[in-house]
């Protein structure tokens, strides 16, 4: 289901910074080279079946983080450029945000391990069992760690795994 941007736009925007090696303070050139960026950067983004727009990949996340600069870099005098560079960019920084997936199920899992852990050194230190006590700590310490490895996700992640069923164009 990965789809490759159009052609045409892709190739606009190499003509267009071609151009732009040239002409490099010519400011109609710099906006129609943030347009195309722009236009290349909604097609490569996953499409849902309600025409959402979703970063749904790593790669479409290094690209609209790229657009997002270039296009503020060419064309900051234009409001609507500027307004979709500063909307895509904030898009990108919630969405490296770290979040909780499942977060009462990770909670509970959490507190028993530590519970569990807790209760084996306090056993171990009452029978005076130093190997229990360092084993306890190790196995809840393990256990902690892979409750936070497996419920802490990108908030993007987690986002485009909602909304894959509802892709109708996957983007790159």
């Amino acid at each position: 289901m990965v789809e490759q941007p159009d052609e045409e736009a892709a190739a606009a925007v190499e003509r267009l910074q071609q151009e732009l090696l040239t002409r490099p303070e010519d400011n109609d050139l710099r906006t129609q080279l943030a347009w195309a960026i722009r236009r290349l950067t909604e097609e490569s983004l996953a499409v849902t079946v309600y025409e959402v727009r979703v970063i749904a990949s790593d790669r479409q996340r290094r690209m609209a983080r790229e657009a997002s600069a270039r296009i503020l870099e060419l064309a900051p005098w234009d409001g609507d450029l500027r307004a979709f560079a500063t909307n895509l960019s904030d898009e990108v920084e919630r969405g490296g945000r770290w979040t909780w997936e499942s977060k009462a199920l990770a909670q509970t899992l959490a507190a028993c391990v530590a519970v569990i852990g807790l209760a084996l050194v306090v056993a171990g230190g009452l029978v005076g069992s130093i190997p229990l006590i360092v084993t306890a700590a190790l196995l809840s310490s393990a256990g902690l760690a892979c409750v936070v490895l497996g419920f802490r996700r990108e908030a993007w992640r987690i986002t485009a795994r909602e909304a894959e069923p509802l892709l109708e164009r996957a983007g790159i």
